[in-house]
């Protein structure tokens, strides 16, 4: 079984792949797991994937383009068929 995750810190997820019931399960070949970062879906030299928000105020809003292109490679990299 393979567990495709999309996250902008694939590296926060290292303590949980290294023990525990997860980490025992890779280690043994049960799972795997693959992660996708959006911003290696990016073409900006920073590998930006939010803006401010439009109208300004507090935080930041994803782009949906590289977070499209991440899901993209994670359907296309599993055995899942659409009947399209």
């Amino acid at each position: 079984m393979t567990f495709h995750i999309i996250t902008l810190f694939p590296e926060s997820f290292d303590s949980y792949t290294a023990s525990s019931i997860i980490g025992r399960a890779l280690c043994d070949g049960k799972i795997k797991i693959k992660f996708y970062n959006p911003r290696d879906f990016t073409k900006d030299k920073h590998r930006r994937v939010d803006q401010k928000p439009y109208g300004g105020g507090p935080g930041m809003v994803l782009e949906p383009l590289s977070v499209i292109k991440a899901v993209e490679a994670a359907l296309k990299s599993t055995k899942f068929e659409t009947n399209s």
